[in-house]
This record gives C-alpha cells, structure tokens and sequence, in this order.
C-alpha cells in the first residue's frame, strides 16, 4: 500500500510539473565571488506556487588568502517550493528549502562570514564536511520583459553538519544551528 501511494503521488508531481505553464533557467552570479557555478530551473505549478530545484558546484576560490581567508570545495543541491503573493514569477514570494551538500574542505577566520554561513563551525577548519540545511526564504521577483527577470531573495534557517577537524579521523557532529543559507540576485529566463 505504501509502494502504491508513494508511486501515485510521484506521478501526481511529475503529471504537475509537466504540465506547468512556465519555467524559468536561473543563474546566482553573486557565487562566482565564492568561486562557484550554478545553475537551476524552477516551474510553475500553480497560478501561485513554483518548484525550483538549483545545484553548485565549488570549482576554485579566490578568497583563500592566509589568515582572512574563506575557502570551501565540493557541491550543494536546493529544493525548493515558493508561495508568490501575486502570480508565479511575479512579485514578493515566499519559500520553503531544504539543501545539502559535500566539501572536502571548508573553513572561515572571518567571524561574521563563520557565524552566518557556517552556523559557527569553520573558524577552525573542516574537511570531509557533510551538510544538510532547512529553512524559510524571502524574495521579489522582478519582471524585466516576457522572458527575463531577476529574482532576489535571502533565506535562513537551520544547519546540520558532520565534518573532520584538519589532523583527526574523528567525526565531529554540530548540532542544529541557526544559519544565513540562501541570498541571491538571480538572471532569471522564463520560457
């Protein structure tokens, strides 16, 4: 019985998303400072609600500078479902996400860089990090034209880490901590 409600309902969101009257390919320039790319796509569902699913990959970063340094290497995926006051990419909107994602490496001497974007966790170096967040989102999606847009949008919530200190092969968890996750200024191309 689970196996055939779990199939009925993959079908019901497949059957949605294919038949959504929109999508967009988006693109977050601002992780090109951190050294990463990205890429993601969201459809309308609804005449209000859109899934966006996004993914980065840390390719090299240019922050790894001695002791003012951020530096991280490894990927992160996003899912997420957004609420638009208005209509599907149009306007203020509100968001559900959930990421995760892998490093080889990742850590921060910078306190509030640490604070916000490793709830905490970096100021001394982690390798092997295992991440998974959850949290709540704002944005507003700006109309350029019928095909472009720019969507900004900031999200915070929780984080949870598993991760190696530099030296040991012991498995440090961090417990769920308050974290800045999401903040975008995204080229938006709706089709």
């Amino acid at each position: 019985m689970k196996k055939l409600l779990v199939s009925l309902m993959a079908v019901f969101a497949i059957a949605n998303i294919s038949v959504a009257q929109e999508a967009a390919i988006k693109w977050n320039p601002l992780y090109l400072g951190l050294g990463s790319v990205n890429l993601g796509i969201e459809f309308s569902v609804a005449p209000k609600w859109t899934l966006a699913f996004e993914g980065n990959a840390v390719i090299f970063n240019p922050w790894k500078n001695g002791d003012n340094s951020i530096y991280a290497n490894g990927w992160t995926g996003t899912f997420e479902a957004r609420w638009y006051t208005c209509e599907a990419f149009n306007g203020h909107h509100l968001g559900l996400y959930g990421t995760v994602g892998r490093f080889g490496e990742a850590h921060s001497k910078m306190d509030l860089f640490n604070t916000i974007a490793f709830g905490g966790h970096g100021m001394n170096g982690a390798t092997n990090v295992k991440a998974a967040m959850l949290g709540l989102s704002y944005g507003y999606y700006l109309k350029l034209n019928h095909g472009w847009g720019l969507d900004f949008y900031v999200g915070g919530g929780i984080l949870y880490a598993m991760y190696n200190t530099p030296g040991t092969t012991e498995l440090t968890k961090s417990g769920i901590k308050p974290a800045l996750s999401r903040l975008g200024v995204v080229l938006s191309y709706k089709f």
